[in-house]
Protein backbone atom coordinates (compact mmCIF):
# COMPACT_ATOMS: atom_id res chain seq x y z
CA UNK A 1 0.00 0.00 0.00
CA UNK A 2 1.47 3.38 -0.91
CA UNK A 3 1.21 4.78 2.75
CA UNK A 4 3.88 2.23 3.65
CA UNK A 5 5.93 3.63 1.18
CA UNK A 6 8.74 6.32 2.98
CA UNK A 7 6.52 8.94 0.77
CA UNK A 8 3.23 8.07 2.15
CA UNK A 9 5.06 7.78 5.72
CA UNK A 10 6.52 10.99 5.28
CA UNK A 11 2.83 12.02 4.66
CA UNK A 12 1.73 10.46 7.70
CA UNK A 13 4.32 11.70 9.50
CA UNK A 14 3.47 15.59 8.10
CA UNK A 15 -0.38 15.36 9.10
CA UNK A 16 -0.71 13.31 12.63
CA UNK A 17 2.29 16.37 13.58
CA UNK A 18 -0.19 18.79 12.92
CA UNK A 19 -2.79 17.37 15.12
CA UNK A 20 -1.02 16.58 18.23
CA UNK A 21 0.10 20.09 18.35
CA UNK A 22 -3.54 20.75 18.68
CA UNK A 23 -4.81 17.96 20.04
CA UNK A 24 -1.61 16.54 22.58
CA UNK A 25 1.33 19.00 22.52
CA UNK A 26 2.43 17.74 25.31
CA UNK A 27 3.30 14.57 23.60
CA UNK A 28 5.79 16.62 20.97
CA UNK A 29 8.65 15.75 22.65
CA UNK A 30 8.20 12.15 22.08
CA UNK A 31 6.25 12.42 18.72
CA UNK A 32 8.95 11.27 16.37
CA UNK A 33 9.93 7.95 18.58
CA UNK A 34 5.58 7.08 19.20
CA UNK A 35 5.06 7.57 15.18
CA UNK A 36 8.50 5.51 14.41
CA UNK A 37 7.06 3.03 16.85
CA UNK A 38 3.75 3.17 15.09
CA UNK A 39 5.33 2.41 11.62
CA UNK A 40 7.13 -0.65 12.99
CA UNK A 41 4.30 -2.04 14.69
CA UNK A 42 0.57 -0.29 13.31
CA UNK A 43 -1.70 -3.04 15.21
CA UNK A 44 -3.96 -1.32 18.44
CA UNK A 45 -2.64 -2.23 21.48
CA UNK A 46 -4.26 -4.44 23.76
CA UNK A 47 -6.80 -2.71 25.85
CA UNK A 48 -8.41 -5.90 27.40
CA UNK A 49 -4.71 -6.61 29.14
CA UNK A 50 -4.80 -6.26 32.85
CA UNK A 51 -1.74 -3.95 33.45
CA UNK A 52 1.18 -5.77 35.78
CA UNK A 53 1.34 -5.25 39.31
CA UNK A 54 3.17 -2.25 40.85
CA UNK A 55 4.99 -3.78 43.78
CA UNK A 56 4.82 0.23 44.99
CA UNK A 57 1.42 0.92 45.12
CA UNK A 58 1.90 3.96 42.84
CA UNK A 59 -0.82 3.46 40.85
CA UNK A 60 2.10 3.32 37.56
CA UNK A 61 1.44 -0.13 36.42
CA UNK A 62 -1.75 1.42 34.91
CA UNK A 63 -1.63 1.61 30.96
CA UNK A 64 -0.68 5.02 29.78
CA UNK A 65 -2.61 5.78 26.18
CA UNK A 66 -0.29 7.64 23.52
CA UNK A 67 -2.43 10.07 21.58
CA UNK A 68 0.25 10.36 18.91
CA UNK A 69 0.11 6.41 17.73
CA UNK A 70 -3.76 6.69 17.65
CA UNK A 71 -3.07 10.03 15.43
CA UNK A 72 -0.92 8.19 12.64
CA UNK A 73 -3.48 4.87 12.70
CA UNK A 74 -5.99 7.52 12.46
CA UNK A 75 -4.64 9.51 9.57
CA UNK A 76 -3.14 6.14 7.73
CA UNK A 77 -6.47 4.40 7.05
CA UNK A 78 -7.82 7.78 6.35
CA UNK A 79 -5.40 7.95 3.63
CA UNK A 80 -5.92 4.59 2.42
CA UNK A 81 -9.80 5.27 2.47
CA UNK A 82 -9.15 8.34 0.17
CA UNK A 83 -6.89 6.58 -2.43
CA UNK A 84 -9.50 4.16 -2.54
CA UNK A 85 -12.13 6.44 -3.24
CA UNK A 86 -9.65 8.63 -5.81
CA UNK A 87 -8.65 5.81 -7.22
CA UNK A 88 -12.92 4.93 -8.15
CA UNK A 89 -13.04 7.67 -9.68
CA UNK A 90 -10.06 8.47 -11.77
CA UNK A 91 -9.33 4.64 -12.71
CA UNK A 92 -8.60 6.01 -16.09
CA UNK A 93 -5.59 8.14 -14.80
CA UNK A 94 -1.95 7.41 -13.91
CA UNK A 95 -0.65 6.84 -10.71
CA UNK A 96 1.45 9.62 -10.32
CA UNK A 97 -1.91 11.83 -10.93
CA UNK A 98 -3.43 9.82 -7.78
CA UNK A 99 -0.55 10.29 -5.42
CA UNK A 100 -0.27 13.88 -6.31
CA UNK A 101 -4.02 14.68 -5.50
CA UNK A 102 -4.25 12.42 -2.59
CA UNK A 103 -1.54 15.36 -1.44
CA UNK A 104 -3.39 18.13 -2.63
CA UNK A 105 -6.27 16.85 -0.81
CA UNK A 106 -4.09 18.15 2.25
CA UNK A 107 -1.73 21.00 1.27
CA UNK A 108 -2.87 24.56 2.07
CA UNK A 109 -0.24 25.84 0.51
CA UNK A 110 -1.34 25.27 -2.95
CA UNK A 111 0.70 27.14 -5.37
CA UNK A 112 -1.16 29.42 -7.37
CA UNK A 113 -2.32 28.09 -11.04
CA UNK A 114 -2.09 29.68 -13.84
CA UNK A 115 -3.25 27.49 -16.40
CA UNK A 116 -6.89 27.00 -15.83
CA UNK A 117 -6.98 23.50 -17.33
CA UNK A 118 -5.38 22.34 -14.38
CA UNK A 119 -8.33 23.85 -11.68
CA UNK A 120 -10.29 20.24 -12.78
CA UNK A 121 -6.88 18.48 -11.10
CA UNK A 122 -8.29 19.77 -7.45
CA UNK A 123 -10.04 16.48 -5.75
CA UNK A 124 -12.77 17.73 -3.25
CA UNK A 125 -15.20 15.33 -1.31
CA UNK A 126 -18.74 15.34 -1.02
CA UNK A 127 -20.49 15.94 2.20
CA UNK A 128 -20.51 11.88 2.26
CA UNK A 129 -17.30 11.20 2.26
CA UNK A 130 -16.29 13.88 4.87
CA UNK A 131 -18.56 12.11 6.67
CA UNK A 132 -17.17 8.62 6.46
CA UNK A 133 -13.52 10.04 6.80
CA UNK A 134 -14.90 11.45 10.34
CA UNK A 135 -16.35 8.00 11.57
CA UNK A 136 -13.32 6.12 9.81
CA UNK A 137 -10.94 8.46 11.80
CA UNK A 138 -13.03 8.27 15.11
CA UNK A 139 -13.26 4.54 14.64
CA UNK A 140 -9.51 4.20 14.30
CA UNK A 141 -8.53 6.57 17.55
CA UNK A 142 -11.24 4.30 19.82
CA UNK A 143 -9.47 1.06 18.52
CA UNK A 144 -6.24 2.50 20.21
CA UNK A 145 -7.73 3.36 23.32
CA UNK A 146 -8.77 7.17 23.04
CA UNK A 147 -11.81 8.48 24.51
CA UNK A 148 -15.12 9.44 22.92
CA UNK A 149 -14.79 12.98 23.42
CA UNK A 150 -11.00 12.92 22.52
CA UNK A 151 -11.58 10.75 19.30
CA UNK A 152 -14.40 13.18 18.09
CA UNK A 153 -11.73 16.14 18.41
CA UNK A 154 -8.86 14.06 16.47
CA UNK A 155 -11.24 13.41 13.77
CA UNK A 156 -12.88 16.96 13.45
CA UNK A 157 -9.07 17.89 13.81
CA UNK A 158 -8.71 16.04 10.81
CA UNK A 159 -11.15 17.33 8.96
CA UNK A 160 -10.16 20.69 9.47
CA UNK A 161 -6.88 19.76 7.87
CA UNK A 162 -9.00 18.59 4.73
CA UNK A 163 -10.96 22.12 4.67
CA UNK A 164 -8.22 23.92 4.66
CA UNK A 165 -6.65 22.60 1.74
CA UNK A 166 -9.65 23.80 -0.37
Amino acid sequence: MWTQTPEGRKLIWELSKGIVVEIAPEEMDLFDELVMEYFQDPTPPDLSAKPKDDPLGFGLGEVLIATTPAVAAMVDGVLNYLINEIVKAAQGESAELIKRKIKDLFNPKKEEKTDKSNEDDVVSLTKEQLEQVKKLARKQAIKFGIGSDKADRMANALIGSLALAK
